[in-house]
């Protein structure tokens, strides 16, 4: 995929916007901690991590079986059925969700220190139900390929967000960040109405398509495991690291990570529905797995360099001496980046087959070594420890993802035993 091609799919328009995306959630901390201190960088990191998991399960992995359906050769009126279908069952998902989320806070089963666990029940009451929606009607304008139209119109409103939170920060502190952040999503949520412009009354409730249930199930196991996965390093310290001080060192560094991830997330972004949409041509497909997570490995060896040559510059300017551990934290985490960019490609191809499967086994695998590990080297080698694991989850992840990559393809294009079989016909039958 070269850089012309990238241009017309859309692809710097969404890197573009994805960053600005990022200041209205990790990356705004990027600006606003000169206003917080160490301690409250970390509580919002925390109270971050937990939101971002149970919004994983209020999605309950509708939003996946939405771009996987929707980016097929589908009528309009199909399109908007399934999308009316999805925001329906996200309506229970998502109460039920937080249900379980208040009675987890109020019995003091999520983190350990009270007010935190108040100030978490405000920001995922808030944020939670607009981010769901977001994603539902975000997907559905990534799977029409209408990757220029959105980009632009985001950006809008993400510059004015963003000023409502640097703004709401400085003048109210920790308070004001959570309260900005919510209506920042709130804002986000209305221009994508404005942008989608389909007439869910007028869509006929029609059935979801064949294996939707079953797509979005594994969806929900796959980035649940991957969700708990990811943030299992703020976890484990909120639960078991007395310096609270230090997390906040340890989130300025994933700040910097989550500005690098926005790279390769942009890249599923736009092939995801290319994969979906050419899932019958297995020289095209092969072709263009190959192809793609190659070039996206060697991109993340320049991204992850760029990124902590900025954080190298900035950290102790912008941040001063305290944070210098910061660095150190940077260092290893972008090792893991560099690890996950390598099989980050092959996982929306697995999505694109209808494998959805493939990547819970994945990450069911990959998870609890990454909670274990974080455990066991947060006590011998403390906090670095903790990022240590992260690598190694990595290392495991890619292992069994190369592994079941190879051995998905085989299945799906193998020659079918009879003549009248469909191509493809396993794939959309598997998941």
């Amino acid at each position: 995929m070269n850089v012309r091609s990238l241009i017309e799919k859309g692809f710097f328009h969404l890197l573009s916007v994805n960053f600005l995306n990022q200041f209205l959630g990790f990356g705004s901390i990027l600006l606003v901690a000169k206003f917080l201190t160490p301690v409250e960088l970390g509580e919002i990191k925390i109270v971050q991590s937990y939101a971002a998991l149970f919004t994983v399960l209020a999605g309950f992995g509708l939003s996946t079986a939405v771009l996987k359906f929707c980016a097929e050769n589908r009528t309009a009126e199909d399109r908007a059925g399934i999308l009316r279908y999805a925001l329906g069952r996200s309506a229970l998902t998502t109460a039920l969700t937080l249900l379980l989320l208040t009675v987890l806070v109020l019995t003091g089963v999520i983190t350990p220190e009270r007010r935190l666990a108040l100030w978490l029940l405000v920001y995922a009451l808030g944020v939670i139900p607009l981010a769901v929606l977001t994603d539902i009607y975000t997907v559905f304008l990534q799977a029409l390929k209408k990757i220029k139209e959105m980009a632009r119109a985001q950006a809008l409103i993400k510059g004015e967000t963003f000023l409502l939170i640097v703004i709401s920060t400085w003048r109210w502190g920790f308070r004001g960040f959570i309260f900005s952040t919510i209506g920042a999503y709130g804002a986000g949520l209305l221009l994508l109405l404005w942008q989608v412009k389909v007439r869910l009354r007028a869509a006929a409730p029609a059935s979801p398509p064949l294996y939707f249930s079953q797509i979005a199930l594994f969806s929900v196991l796959a980035n649940g495991l991957y969700m708990l996965g990811q943030y299992a390093d703020i976890f484990i310290l909120d639960h078991f690291l007395k310096d609270r001080a230090e997390i906040g060192y340890y989130s300025l560094a994933t700040i910097f990570l989550l500005a690098a991830t926005q790279v390769t997330a942009t890249v599923q972004s736009i092939t995801t529905p290319y994969f979906s949409e050419r899932a019958n041509d297995e020289h095209w497909f092969r072709r263009q797995l190959v192809k793609n997570q190659g070039r996206m490995a060697v991109l993340s060896i320049a991204v992850a360099l760029a990124i902590y040559g900025m954080a190298w510059l900035l950290i102790p300017i912008v941040y001063g001496p305290a944070y210098q551990s910061s660095l150190l934290y940077l260092s290893i985490l972008l090792l893991k980046y560099i690890i996950f960019s390598s099989y980050a490609v092959i996982g929306v191809a697995l999505l694109g087959l209808g494998l959805v499967r493939y990547n819970f086994i994945v990450v069911s695998v990959a998870t609890p070594v990454g909670i274990i590990l974080s455990y066991v080297l947060l006590q011998r080698l403390g906090i670095s420890g903790v990022a240590w694991a992260q690598v190694c989850a990595a290392v495991v992840s890619l292992l069994v993802a190369l592994w079941l990559g190879a051995r998905a393809l085989h299945k799906t294009f193998a020659p079918a035993p009879e003549n009248t079989a469909q191509p493809g016909a396993e794939k959309r039958s598997e998941t």
